[in-house]
């Protein structure tokens, strides 16, 4: 009997001993399965009163009964804090409580600029890596936003057949903004083979348990878009970079937004020199305008350089209108006991400009210094009168462990002039790397929104690549191939995300390589299938998958007749386990299916 004939033999033999029924796949089916790989949290009932969140001043288990003896609801605990419904006039009994303190409201914007630039993908080097077989196979990539409205529709098309979506927030939606949706777009064009979880929350408590999710489904890779206004110093501290460390801990890699920011920032120290208690930003000038339009979400932060929760001097922060009429005031008594903070939120009644005055000391006290930013939602992209850009990180791009990914202009070789950057409070330079500041086709999304999760789905591509490189390792990739561009003056001296060329990326694919095919009866699901490669010579067999639909797999097997001996690749296998990695026309090949 011929070498040939025993191997067929035998192949034969195995797939009957696995007992693998080998059918048709159900396309039905895989319809069906498109959107029950949807996993949603049911929405809980949501009873009268407010949403609060706090910290435990003793104990856990003493704040639980301080909420409960209140009369509320506790709805999630994460990160040390407790979320919970409290009947409205029971806020001022927990405010007096010795066993929770009250955290005030943290603010999150979403960071998108309305203005729509033209993709620039290509830029990146991201078509050369495709075309050599890189597309985020067995890769876990999160993007963790406000809202995914649409999401189901895309399925398929801009979106995988498959996601995997979870809400956090108290009421179980997805929806209410498709900023998620769109930034997923991004990622799932650069890797469209990436395992996405589409994950939302909207306070910082629940933002804790999605992180605390993520790291039990080990995904590897975060995009986030969001940008909190002055959580934390600006050092990389805070309740949102606490969260945040626990997933870059456990070995993901976060590529988040820096901020749309940078025209929208001042800083600087106080000065009074006409001693009238009010901070002058240029002589004479008492005030800093903005322009907003008829429903805008104003957000208007003042802070200044003392420890939290030790500020001893007192600053205010005033917000008028069109017309010059106070419309809010923050004047919160710092007495050393405070966080250095004063903030205002407030809907715009009306288009027009709006300005903001400091009060303090009179004559200057200390001469602290000042972190101002005034900012919109949606963010329109207009300038403060008085901007100054150093400085203007959103959090959590201030953290050290995370890559801050700020905009590249349209011209792809400077930085955005509203991107923000550092340097962090401690002296840090960011962001990290620049990256284009558009989505998909057609689409109006840009800001650093588009940059961080361009810059997500090129980690994706790196992560195949070197499946066994963790967050250090991989940003030190990322990093080792990035490209200058044109430095102007203020600009944070980021390079722009490249991918870099494909030296010392093991077997790619061969030319030719999209004439190949498998021939075969595929099983439905787990299981044996016994195939026949045509194709050109060479071809790698960690990119087995393209030629399957993408469908994972989990080992392919080939018999050897010279040497009468199996030879194994296993994917994601280190390289001394493997026996074959390559395959010519005619390979006959067992294939087991995950």
């Amino acid at each position: 009997m011929s070498p040939r004939r025993l191997a067929t033999l035998v192949l034969l033999s195995l797939v009957a001993a696995c007992a693998v029924t080998l059918l048709p796949v159900d396309d039905n089916a895989d319809r069906r399965a498109d959107h029950a790989a949807v996993a949603m949290a049911a929405p809980p009932a949501i009873s009268e009163g407010v949403r609060i969140e706090v910290r435990p001043r003793r104990s856990m288990a003493a704040a639980r009964s301080a909420i409960l003896a209140a009369g509320g609801r506790i709805e999630l605990e994460a990160g040390g804090r407790l979320q919970a419904m409290v009947p409205a006039d029971a806020r001022a009994l927990i405010e007096r409580s010795d066993d929770i303190e009250l955290i005030a409201g943290e603010t999150f914007v979403p960071l998108q600029i309305g203005t729509p630039l033209s993709p620039a993908a290509q830029s990146m080097g991201i078509d050369r890596w495709r075309a050599a077989g890189f597309t985020g196979h067995r890769v876990k990539v999160a993007i963790l936003d406000t809202g995914f409205e649409g999401f189901q529709d895309a399925l398929g098309a801009a979106l995988p057949r498959q996601v995997v979506a979870r809400s956090f927030r108290a009421d179980g939606r997805l929806g209410g903004s498709d900023h998620g949706r769109r930034a997923a777009e991004v990622v799932s064009s650069i890797a469209p083979d990436a395992t996405l979880y589409l994950v939302n929350f909207s306070t910082v408590t629940e933002l804790n348990a999605a992180v605390d999710y993520l790291v039990q489904e080990r995904v590897d890779i975060v995009s986030f878009s969001l940008g909190y206004v002055h959580n934390g110093r600006g050092d990389g501290g805070g309740a949102v970079n606490e969260a945040v460390r626990r997933g870059t801990g456990a070995g993901q890699a976060w590529a988040v937004a820096s901020g749309n920011w940078a025209q929208q920032h001042w800083s600087g120290a106080y000065l009074d020199g006409n001693r009238d208690a009010v901070h002058e930003f240029g002589p004479g000038v008492q005030t800093n305008a903005h322009t907003f339009l008829q429903g805008d979400l104003i957000t208007a932060s003042l802070r200044w350089d003392e420890p939290s929760g030790k500020a001893c001097a007192d600053y205010d922060l005033e917000l008028r209108g069109p017309d010059g009429a106070l419309i809010r005031a923050s004047r919160n008594l710092q007495s050393c006991q405070q966080g250095p903070l004063e903030s205002i939120q407030v809907l715009a009644t009306q288009t027009g400009t709006y300005t903001v005055r400091i009060l303090g000391p009179v004559g200057g006290g200390p001469g602290r210094r000042m972190d101002l930013l005034v900012v919109g939602s949606p963010d329109r992209g207009f300038p403060l009168e008085t901007s100054v850009p150093a400085g203007s990180l959103a959090a959590p791009a201030d953290s050290p462990t995370v890559i801050a990914v700020g905009a590249l202009s349209t011209s792809l070789r400077a930085e955005a002039p509203y991107s923000s950057r550092g340097p962090t409070t401690d002296g840090r330079p960011k962001p990290e790397v620049l990256a284009p500041a558009a989505g998909p086709v057609g689409e109006v999304f840009s800001g650093t929104s588009a940059a961080a999760p361009h810059v997500a789905g090129a980690l994706a591509l790196i992560q195949q690549a070197f499946p066994r490189a963790a967050r250090e390792a991989l940003t030190d990739l990322l990093l080792a191939r990035v490209q200058p561009v044109t430095v102007g003056l203020g600009d944070s001296g980021a390079f722009r995300a490249d991918l870099g060329s494909l030296e010392g990326l093991g077997l790619l694919l061969p030319p030719g390589a999209e004439t190949a095919a498998l021939l075969g009866v595929r099983p439905p699901g787990p299981g044996l299938a016994l195939m026949l490669y045509r194709g050109p010579a060479g071809y790698p067999l960690r990119f087995t998958h393209l030629l399957l639909d993408r469908r994972p797999v989990r080992a392919v097997y080939q018999f050897d007749p010279p040497s009468q001996e199996w030879r194994v690749y296993v994917t994601g296998a280190p390289a001394f386990v493997n026996t074959v990695e390559q395959v010519g026309n005619g390979a006959i090949l067992l294939i087991r299916f995950e």
